[in-house]
């Protein structure tokens, strides 16, 4: 059974991969399935310092990307070409752009995909359970993979997360998501318009090409938590 650190870019897989990398938790490879829509902050911090310390310790570090006939290349240039936004319900953007492609790396990879073969580390911690449990039955469903969480299992907590990141000598990492996720409360809303104000206009010129193909829904529908973004 091959071991899969699945590294999100956010304070818990930062911690995880912390640990893989001092041999507290054995990972074979990490995978990051890019959706193109990571905050730049993100995309730094990988760069600077999780991809250097995965090369240090020998653990081969891929970023995989979804290579669908039906998809652009990156999430929000699907959602552009097809006029859409992110589905606060089905979330068809975690099955193609992050699922899809990391099943499709491992079955290139040679790993089958038959629930025995893979050991997937998921870094949910022990304030999490929620989200555990929720994804947990995804999974279940899928059958392809043990999902694991070392975190919860040590009873770590995303507040002991920033401490081992810290104590690591790194700077603690920004919320990982994209920035057209619909789930983002004002705050980062209004986080993303301050630091990132081209994003931001980005989200709003998606969600005014929504509201071309349907005017219909131009004051009900929209890309904050499936209401209009320009109402806040």
């Amino acid at each position: 059974m091959k071991t899969v650190l699945s590294y999100g870019g956010g304070v818990q897989t930062t911690a995880l991969g912390i640990m893989v990398c001092q041999s507290k938790v054995h990972a074979d490879i990490v995978i990051f399935a890019d959706t193109g829509c990571e905050r730049p902050e993100t995309y730094w911090y990988m760069d600077n310092y999780m991809k250097p310390m995965f090369a240090e310790a020998d653990i081969p570090f891929h970023v995989v990307r979804s290579e669908s006939p039906s998809s652009q290349p990156d999430l929000y240039g699907s959602l552009w070409k097809y006029r859409d936004i992110v589905n606060i319900q089905f979330r068809r953007c975690t099955t193609k752009y992050k699922f899809e492609p990391i099943c499709k790396f491992l079955k290139d990879w040679g790993v089958g995909l038959s629930g025995r073969d893979v050991n997937m580390l998921i870094g949910f911690s022990a304030d999490e359970a929620k989200r555990a449990t929720k994804k947990k039955k995804k999974s279940c469903k899928k059958d392809w993979a043990k999902i694991s969480y070392p975190l919860m299992e040590l009873g770590l907590t995303g507040a002991d997360c920033q401490r081992l990141i810290s104590d690591e000598g790194m700077p603690i990492p920004t919320k990982s998501s994209c920035y057209i996720c619909p789930f983002q409360p004002p705050f980062e809303w209004q986080w993303l318009k301050a630091n990132h104000p081209e994003l931001f206009q980005k989200a709003l010129d998606l969600e005014a090409r929504f509201h071309e193909r349907y005017p219909q829904h131009r004051d009900t529908i929209g890309v904050y938590r499936g209401l209009p973004l320009r109402h806040i």
